[in-house]
């Protein structure tokens, strides 16, 4: 790998715009493509084997309409009734309508179709009503625009005086793209990181377009992939959240260590060729351990989780790529113009002989307890909340007001209770039952709508619904509590193990389901699978740094200090969200649940970049120890050398993750808010601080590793740098090692 990466360097400054313009070709080809087919997106969640998933696959199977996208149409008259001859005549205009919109096949009105039928979907002081719209798309296919031409064709009801809103997955879509305004903001915040750090317009710009051309190429393989399984929509932002940060920190410690091998003296082509052999190896590695951490994800067995998993992992992949691959074309065209548009710089002696870092790891190793005591204190204070977190759900009543989920969520509250917003679907799989015995079939159908209407927690029953063909039937529970309400839970749970087996008789099959029921069929998984995934991540991890470092106290020390971080983030999340001290600053109006898989989510993203953060310092620490045998003096000098790229690259990745909690999802912002002020601990305090202090503490017995395990493990050498005698072909032979730097 040494020799390949150090040609390929070589090649890029040798043949820059042959290299740039085949890359271009490929990236083009794939944009392209994507752009031709799309991404397909499936915000459905599944639990395989639950009792959600069985009552989906029976509705879907006996009603085939029912998989496809609909939505609520919300009619509200503050004034007076709907009911009025005005108000029922407007409302009727405009579903009439409504009807004739391209891809709607049924519209089913508020007001009943017969004499003394019941009036579910109007309110009980009947200044609201809501119809039914179905269309002839998957719900991932509705767009602003279906919901643009449903709220067009209402505009009788509109012009009547009456407020008319979207619900639903009709609202969902008429909130439309959030648009790439966080990723902007990030970007601009990064650079002007980058500007700092590196002190040259040109050099600030070359990690940037390394990290757009990895998101683009990312977004467009993603894109491809779910052509074979549908993703969430929530999947390709948090592949865009993870993309953007990593791929501006892999791109920077390329075009330092080029930048370093310039200033040692080193021609243009030799210095490409060790910035690519080391700085480039150095992201391979980085990259391998994130995609180890996201890779957890799939051992959930969760559709949702293992989209997230292979998504994020796809798109850190095409940023390793951007970074190895287009990258030093890039630096390969710009040569000595690395450093145009500098900033003036003015710096003192004291300053050019040791930096901040490096006097930070001289006090520590004078003091090494209270640098790991005040570091355990400072982490103690955002760990503290986790004692009070709780696990829930959201529904619409979370998102920011104003928003059309939440106007509709609201109206819909006010005026038919909280439980119309996530009804229950009772499933019923009937075989042949209705066609043999039709009679004991209705007698079970009024005896399960009776027993159903009966249940404290449930406020009206709508059904049943019977298939044409007699095998299957539906009936509609709305809860009196919310969808996020834990007693919404309890109520699943009565409805499974006491209301409905005493009912399922003669062969008939009864299930539970709906989004709301599916997301409680999730949390009981997420936290099936959670020890799992948590020891198979840790011990990969710890695995990887053994191979690493020829040391077991290093690895051991990493997952422990990596788990502290993780901590971190589960206390932001609780004291901003939960408790709600920061859903103000969030643009939200109260205590936000966190939704069960957040925790998991960020536990394995967070786990591969602390190990990204492990890797950059202990290397650099590692190669002094190597060099003078002498663990105080390692410490101090590795910590000086790598401290300022790492914290460059912390702020740049905090800058890009906190920029999408502007965006109006609170998962967005859970996740945002959580990875961004989670990196920035884990560099500054953790990398920066508690495992300096550490390290001083343990001594030599940091290194220590058996000598007979060490001949049998493969080497990974993370400090050697090509030698100065290579061959016009490459390096000369090596002892076996893959040579990757310290940043």
């Amino acid at each position: 790998m040494r020799n390949a990466l150090y040609s390929y360097g070589r090649l890029a400054a040798r043949r820059p715009w042959q290299l740039l313009t085949a890359w271009l070709l490929v990236a083009a080809a794939v944009v392209g493509v994507w752009v031709a087919v799309g991404t397909s997106i499936d915000d459905a969640i599944t639990i395989p084997g639950s009792d959600s998933s069985r009552a989906q696959e029976i509705q879907n199977a006996v009603f085939p309409a029912s998989a496809l996208g609909n939505g609520t149409l919300v009619f509200h008259d503050a004034d007076s009734s709907v009911t009025s001859p005005e108000g029922r005549a407007a409302i009727e205009a405009s579903l009439l309508a409504v009807r004739d919109v391209d891809g709607v096949t049924q519209v089913v009105p508020p007001f009943p179709q017969e004499p003394g039928q019941p009036t579910p979907r109007i309110s009980a002081d009947g200044h609201t009503a809501y119809a039914q719209v179905y269309f002839d798309v998957p719900p991932a296919a509705l767009s602003e625009q279906d919901a643009d031409r449903v709220l067009a064709a209402a505009s009788p009801a509109t012009d009547a005086g009456l407020e008319v809103l979207p619900g639903g997955q009709l609202a969902q879509a008429a909130a439309g793209d959030p648009g790439h305004r966080s990723e902007l903001i990030g970007l601009a915040v990064a650079a002007v990181v980058l500007l700092v750090a590196l002190g040259a317009a040109a050099a600030m710009a070359l990690p940037l377009v390394s990290a757009l051309v990895g998101l683009v190429l990312g977004l467009a393989a993603i894109g491809l992939l779910s052509q074979v399984g549908a993703i969430p929509d929530i999947a390709t932002t948090v592949a865009s959240m993870i993309s953007l940060g990593v791929g501006i920190d892999y791109a920077l410690f390329i075009v330092v260590r080029y930048r370093t091998a310039r200033q040692e003296g080193q021609p243009h082509e030799r210095a490409l060729g060790v910035a690519v052999a080391t700085a480039g190896a150095a992201v391979l590695f980085a990259g391998a351990t994130v995609a180890v951490g996201l890779g957890g994800l799939l051992l959930a067995g969760l559709p949702l989780l293992t989209s997230l998993g292979w998504t994020a992992a796809v798109a850190v992949g095409l940023s390793v790529v951007a970074a190895v691959g287009v990258l030093p074309a890039v630096l390969g065209v710009v040569g000595s113009r690395l450093d145009a548009g500098a900033l003036p710089r003015r710096r003192s002696k004291r300053a050019s002989k040791a930096g901040w870092w490096h006097r930070i790891g001289e006090r520590t190793a004078r003091r090494p307890w209270l640098a790991v005591v005040g570091s355990l204190l400072v982490l103690a204070v955002f760990i503290a909340p986790v004692a009070d977190l709780e696990l829930g759900q959201q529904d619409g009543g979370h998102d920011p007001v104003g928003t059309p989920t939440r106007q509709s969520y609201d109206l819909l509250e006010s005026a038919f209770g909280p439980g119309v917003n996530g009804p229950l679907l009772v499933v019923a799989d009937l075989g042949d039952t209705a066609q043999t015995d039709p009679a004991t079939v209705q007698r079970q159908a009024a005896a399960l709508s009776s027993a159903l209407a009966d249940v404290p927690g449930v406020q009206s029953v709508q059904g049943p619904r019977v298939s044409t063909d007699g095998s299957g039937a539906l009936w509609q529970v709305v809860p009196t509590t919310a969808p996020s309400d834990p007693a919404t839970g309890d109520l699943v749970t009565e409805l499974r193990e006491e209301i409905l087996p005493p009912l399922a008789t003669d062969g008939t099959q009864l299930h539970v389901g709906g989004q709301t029921a599916a997301k409680i069929d999730f949390t009981d998984q997420v936290a099936e699978r959670l020890p799992l995934v948590l020891a198979v991540v840790i011990a990969l991890s710890f695995l990887l740094l053994v191979v690493l470092f020829r040391s077991f106290v290093i690895p051991l020390t990493a997952a422990l200090m990596n788990l502290l971080s993780v901590g971190a983030a589960y206390g932001i999340l609780t004291f901003a969200f939960a408790e709600g001290h920061l859903t103000g600053l969030l643009g939200l109006d109260g205590p936000v649940p966190i939704e069960s898989y957040i925790p998991l989510i960020l536990f394995a993203i967070l786990f591969g970049l602390s190990m990204d953060y492990e890797v950059f310092l202990v290397s650099s620490i590692a190669e002094r120890w190597h060099a003078v045998r002498d663990n105080r003096r390692a410490v101090v000098t590795g910590l000086g050398s790598a401290g300022r790229v790492v914290t460059a690259a912390a702020l740049i990745m905090f800058s890009v993750f906190v920029s999408f909690a502007g965006q109006d999802n609170p998962l967005i912002k859970m996740f945002g808010v959580g990875l961004g002020v989670a990196v920035l601990l884990d560099a500054v305090v953790v990398r920066g601080f508690l495992v300096p202090g550490i390290m001083v503490l343990l001594g030599r017995a940091n290194w220590w590793f058996p000598r007979w395990l060490d001949r049998l493990m493969p080497r990974v050498d993370l400090e050697a740098s090509p030698a100065a005698d290579e061959t016009p072909d490459g390096l000369p032979p090596t002892d076996g090692r893959v040579a990757v730097p310290a940043r």
